[in-house]
């Protein structure tokens, strides 16, 4: 139904943004379905380190560490987005890539989208971390908080992935007002009822798929079982070698049967294999819209999927 992503620096007031909003979309929807109660229900879904238990800087520490929070944050948020939930991203979202590739899920999904920034100045974000330090409150170590604020990529308007855009500047003397404001947009937007007139038009529509990110419908059902079938057995071979070692460290062969081997130049953690796996299964059923045969079996199904894997593992 609706994607919206909360976007900003390290302690810069996102998740009382991103908990004001649950609260605000809560009610309306219940308000919505007391009027008219043959409406189907939605539901509002929070997700961010805090849903997935990853401290501030376990999650951020390193860039291999950063890399798998967004890869557990990407996984969640794609087995979330539907057209009965308001999902909500309560993260950094800094980097401008990262936030074309949620924004690509929504498209896939074919949902509403927004993006509300959460504006601070540095040394505002330095000053309130400090605050959570002395009062026993989670908080990132110095470093690791100046790493974040130095690679923040601040989103613009003029691109489709961070369109449309609300801002907030949760320091200023008007932060309660701006909050209320976004808010009601942001309600009118993704729900319905009165709303500001930025909220309404190209923004409120659904985004629509295209070829490239939807999974094909093929008139055999079983093909698409049994490539979703294959493909995860690679994926479960490939976990199971890396544990085999103890812990991969670098290149590893990866023995899938029938003669069939690989090897893989790095590991490779879940979120990263999974997000290969449907990848290649998007690719495939583009490739079937043109025309072109799908694996048929098993066996293709997995020869197709590590060819593609070690390609794409560099």
């Amino acid at each position: 139904m609706a994607l919206v992503l909360i976007c900003g620096q390290p302690c810069s007031g996102k998740s009382t943004v991103a908990r004001q909003l649950v609260a605000a979309l809560e009610a309306a929807i219940n308000e919505q379905q007391n009027s008219s109660p043959s409406d189907r229900r939605l539901s509002v879904i929070l997700l961010g380190e805090e849903q997935l238990h990853i401290g501030r800087d376990d999650g951020y520490q390193n860039m291999v560490a950063e890399k798998n929070v967004r890869g557990s944050l990407r996984s969640e948020v794609d087995r979330a987005v539907g057209k009965d939930r308001i999902v909500i991203v309560d993260s950094l979202n800094a980097i401008k890539g990262y936030r074309y590739e949620l924004w690509c899920l929504a498209r896939a999904a074919a949902t509403k989208y927004c993006v509300v920034h959460c504006d601070v100045a540095a040394e505002t974000a330095r000053e309130w971390n400090e605050r959570r330090r002395e009062a026993g409150e989670p908080c990132y170590s110095p470093h690791v908080l100046d790493d974040l604020l130095g690679r923040f990529e601040r989103p613009e308007g003029r691109n489709r992935w961070d369109s449309p855009l609300f801002e907030v500047h949760p320091a200023s003397d008007q932060a309660a007002e701006e909050a209320e404001g976004m808010t009601g947009e942001v309600v009118a937007l993704l729900v319905g009822g009165r709303g500001a007139a930025s909220g309404q038009g190209r923004a409120g529509r659904a985004l629509q798929p295209t070829v490239a990110t939807q999974t094909a419908t093929h008139s055999d059902a079983n093909v698409l079982y049994v490539m979703d079938r294959a493909t995860k057995e690679v994926v479960s071979a490939v976990m199971d070698a890396q544990a085999s070692l103890g812990g991969a460290t670098s290149a590893f062969t990866v023995d899938l049967g029938e003669n069939n081997k690989i090897v893989l130049r790095r590991p490779i953690g879940l979120p990263e294999l999974q997000r290969l796996r449907r990848t290649f299964v998007r690719l495939a059923g583009q490739a079937a819209l043109s025309g072109n045969a799908p694996p048929k079996d098993a066996s293709s199904a997995k020869r197709f999927f590590a060819e593609y894997m070690v390609r794409e593992v560099t």
